[in-house]
């Protein structure tokens, strides 16, 4: 791997608290970066935090909320003991914070965009015109966005950013992923299911936007069709209790299950163990759990919005359907399930896709490149 510059030293600002699609894409970064280049400033009990405590990266808790009014001094005090000179943020809240920091310390500041929020929430949402406005107008120390898929590029085109001050990098995935453990026998004792049970997973937070009550819904209609059909839900968030009632309601409490969260390579295990992965979903960004998928040789299911259909193809490397459209995603669970090598082809192809265009190597340097252009520019801009 090509590193960094001599004079690069980056602090990922990251203040969430469940663990994403974005939490992996750091701490691929992060295990690939030469030491004493790159840190991760968080939330006490983030997710990523304690995942990255686990790998041996070096973190700064910075407090234990969002809110919390010392968060701001401490950040400032700790870009200034450690001579950090880039952060890069992950989410909204975290470049409120950065963007005051950086402005303070003369920092050069990265906002790595893993979904515009008009996109992800709906341009008629509050909250994605709230996350929308908080976006725009927190750039007042901004060098660089990056961005995970050209649709998100063209929205920040459209919002008045110029070309040259947006960076298109995919998300990427570790390709060699043959250690996993897990197998379908495995799978099937582990959630007590029946031997002859073809099991489909969508791995993801519980939020809206992931369209999980679509797939219960798809579900549902085709439960009867096709009865050895099983679902499991890997994830936590806000909908839980709405999609387990969901569920309950619909008579699917043993096809349905929401297994909550599971660390990365349990949730790996279980992907690698079954036999479809969906990814129903309003919208995305680019989907880590969704290259994953491909680079496990799983067949896929998912949704053509966002930056998916820039990953995979229709019937070449994965089954694509209109998002928020139950009926479609129940034709694809049965396409899916009772072909089964049409299912196995989609996986080898969607396979061998992700091992060409999208391998982390590749997408390390060019954000390694991304920091040093930001920086370049921040030295220009403070002549």
């Amino acid at each position: 791997m090509s590193g960094p510059s001599e004079s690069l030293k980056v602090l990922i600002v990251d203040l969430s608290n469940l663990y994403g699609g974005s939490s992996s894409r750091v701490l691929s970064l992060m295990t690939r970066a030469q030491p004493g280049t790159i840190a991760l400033a968080g939330l006490e009990s983030g997710a990523i935090i304690q995942r990255a405590r686990q790998l041996g990266l070096p973190v700064h808790p910075l407090a234990k909320h969002k809110a919390d009014p010392r968060l701001l001094l401490r950040l400032i005090q700790l870009i200034r003991r450690e001579c950090y000179n880039v952060l890069d943020t992950q989410n909204i809240q975290s470049k409120f914070w950065a963007n005051l920091a950086a402005f303070v310390t003369g920092t050069s500041l990265v906002s790595t965009l893993n979904s515009w929020y008009a996109n992800e929430h709906g341009k008629a949402s509050l909250k994605g015109k709230i996350y929308t406005s908080l976006e725009l107008l927190s750039n007042q120390s901004l060098d660089l966005y990056i961005t995970v898929s050209e649709k998100d590029r063209q929205s920040l085109l459209k919002a008045g950013l110029p070309e040259e001050k947006v960076e298109l990098i995919h998300n990427a995935v570790d390709t060699n992923l043959s250690a996993i453990r897990g197998g379908p026998e495995w799978l099937r004792e582990k959630f007590d299911l029946p031997p002859e049970a073809v099991v489909c997973t969508a791995v993801g937070r519980l939020v809206p936007v992931k369209g999980y009550d679509v797939l219960v819904k798809a579900m549902q209609q085709i439960s009867s069709q096709v009865p050895q059909l099983f679902c499991l839900i890997v994830g936590a968030g806000e909908c839980r209790e709405e999609l387990a009632a969901q569920i309950r309601d619909g008579g699917l409490k043993d096809r349905v299950r929401l297994l909550g969260y599971h660390d990365r390579e349990e949730a790996l295990a279980i992907l690698k163990s079954s036999d479809i992965f969906v990814m129903p979903s309003r919208y995305e960004g680019t989907p880590i759990a969704l290259l994953e998928a491909a680079a496990l040789a799983r067949p896929i299911l998912a949704s053509a919005t966002g930056g998916i259909p820039e990953l995979v193809q229709h019937q070449e490397h994965a089954f694509l359907v209109p998002p928020n459209d139950p009926g479609e995603l129940a034709q694809g669970l049965m396409k899916l399930t009772l072909d089964r090598e049409y299912a196995r082809s989609l996986g080898r192809k969607a396979q061998g896709r992700i091992q060409e265009k999208f391998n982390l190597d590749s997408q390390v340097h060019a954000t390694w490149q991304a920091y040093q252009k930001a920086l370049d520019r921040h030295r220009l801009r403070k002549r």
